[in-house]
């Protein structure tokens, strides 16, 4: 528990002392980028908000830099973001307040504005800088192998070694024994779209690097094919093979062997460690795990029907389905958990937003 309290500080002090060193809008862009393993840390309850270390950074940030963040240069061209931003949030806004639960409303809003903060800032700096670009790769990547060798701790000494007081239930499996190792974030699911989206980076090598900085990305490339096996996750597997399947396709043929044998190296580890492997043991049930999905998107659009225009409400999903739809849920540990999501982005934002948000 003590961890709760004493990495949110942590991160806070060296943030701050950092930040106003050079207080700038590229230290805080940089600093989020490199501290990004704490960021998802919650600092207050989830029926307070569920705010975390990301968003009070962010907020502070808004504070010092307030002038650079409404300072709007060039208009004709930038505008649109603004009104499209302004459209999301008035969509939240009438949705929430059209829901059954209008109560949550405010909060919901206020989790979604930090995110925004940051958008700004990262495209100003990059907008105005051109070698920025490169910095922020760089910051990213090192946030990624940190994320890789704490899951490798993780592997080695348990679940016990996390960030978070608890665990999400999807973690662990008592009836088959099957961990799912969440690494720096409190999911899974989580750990392994970060995974996923992440080892892309290491694809990214700087013109004239020489052969053992280019040997070093393939090979952390490799290492992160194999992180996304011990997540158990299938859909962010297949992401990263659609997602490699891409960049062939962009770059022609010329790393062609460099992915064949990547790609091979990567099956190999992966039935080396079959026993063990949460995503080729979850793969067996997809059948069946395939008809649950369909079943949960089938009540996902009847949802929609119902409320096509502005949605039951950003955040409701679970408090919804309690109330109509009872029978999703899963038994975890004994414990009943409700679902707060249709197994699909799209869909949850389709239902809670409407046409409305989902159109923006």
């Amino acid at each position: 528990m003590q961890t709760l309290y004493i990495l949110p500080v942590i991160t806070f002090l060296v943030f701050i002392i950092v930040f106003h060193t050079r207080t700038t809008v590229k230290t805080y862009v940089l600093l989020v980028l490199f501290l990004l393993p704490f960021m998802d840390v919650k600092i207050v309850k989830e029926a307070w908000g569920g705010f975390k270390v990301f968003d009070v950074l962010s907020v502070y940030s808004l504070f010092v830099l307030l002038k650079q963040y409404i300072t709007i240069t060039k208009p004709p061209k930038y505008f649109s973001y603004l009104f499209l931003v302004l459209g999301l949030l008035l969509s939240i806004l009438f949705s929430g307040i059209a829901s059954e639960f209008p109560q949550n409303t405010p909060l919901r809003i206020a989790r979604i504005l930090p995110i925004f903060v940051f958008g700004r800032f990262l495209i100003i700096s990059c907008r105005n800088d051109a070698v920025f670009h490169d910095k922020v790769v760089m910051a990213l990547k090192y946030s990624y192998v940190f994320a890789l060798v704490f899951l490798l701790v993780q592997i080695a000494v348990g679940l016990n070694f996390t960030w978070y007081p608890e665990l999400n239930q999807n973690t662990f499996d008592p009836g088959t024994g099957l961990i799912r190792y969440p690494g720096i974030f409190y999911d899974a699911q989580l750990h392994a779209q970060f995974l996923s989206i992440g080892c892309f980076l290491f694809l990214y090598i700087p013109v004239g690097a020489k052969k053992k900085v280019v040997a070093l990305h393939y090979s952390i490339f490799l290492l992160a094919i194999i992180a996304i096996n011990f997540t158990g996750s299938r859909m962010a597997f297949l992401g990263f093979g659609i997602g490699l399947l891409i960049i062939l396709g962009m770059t022609g043929l010329r790393y062609l062997h460099y992915m064949i044998f990547l790609g091979a190296v990567g099956v190999l580890a992966i039935n080396t460690f079959y026993s063990n492997s949460p995503l080729i043991t979850r793969a067996t049930k997809i059948d069946e795990d395939a008809l649950f999905r369909q079943a949960i998107w089938e009540d996902a659009l009847q949802m929609h029907k119902d409320h096509n225009i502005l949605g039951i409400g950003e955040g409701n999903y679970q408090q919804y389905i309690m109330k109509h739809y009872r029978h999703q849920y899963l038994v975890l540990n004994d414990e009943v958990l409700y679902f707060d999501q249709p197994e699909s982005g799209y869909l949850k934002i389709l239902v809670e937003l409407g046409l409305l948000g989902f159109s923006v």
